[in-house]
């Protein structure tokens, strides 16, 4: 399946001539917003110089805070979510306790997909260690 890239991707990387495409497929804008939101969730905050705000809490300093810690983070990835991916509006992100894997924190985010003038509801996971890493998956 061939995969939409972002104007970052693009540049990074060398387009072959004729590759592009006017046609719109929703399921690569989707899988690109999953993308950014992966790459967003793995930066800490302040480790963006010209973007303070940039990134999510150091997981170190949160989790003296549990449970409350949970309410913290899942605000911080509404958030991060709503400030800098435009595309996704109406973010709502709900705690799922996993009993099997109590050392992970998985949350569900739900929200509407805007892109070429069509609204979609969407749902994907995200699971995040101990260790502060992000895994965004539908």
């Amino acid at each position: 399946m061939h995969r939409e890239l972002s104007l970052l991707d693009r540049i990074e990387q060398e387009i072959v001539p004729g590759s592009y495409t006017t046609q719109f497929d929703q399921d690569l804008q989707l899988q690109n917003v999953i993308d950014n939101v992966q790459r967003m969730l793995n930066v800490r905050e302040g480790s963006v110089l010209a973007l303070p705000d940039y990134g999510m809490p150091d997981f170190n300093d949160v989790v003296k805070e549990f449970p409350d810690a949970i309410n913290r983070i899942q605000q911080a990835i509404t958030r991060f979510i709503e400030t800098y991916e435009p595309r996704l509006q109406s973010v709502y992100v709900h705690y799922v306790h996993d009993v099997d894997q109590p050392l992970l924190l998985r949350f569900v985010i739900t929200g509407d997909l805007r892109s070429n003038g069509r609204v979609s509801k969407v749902t994907f996971d995200t699971v995040l260690t101990g260790a502060g890493q992000a895994t965004v998956r539908v």
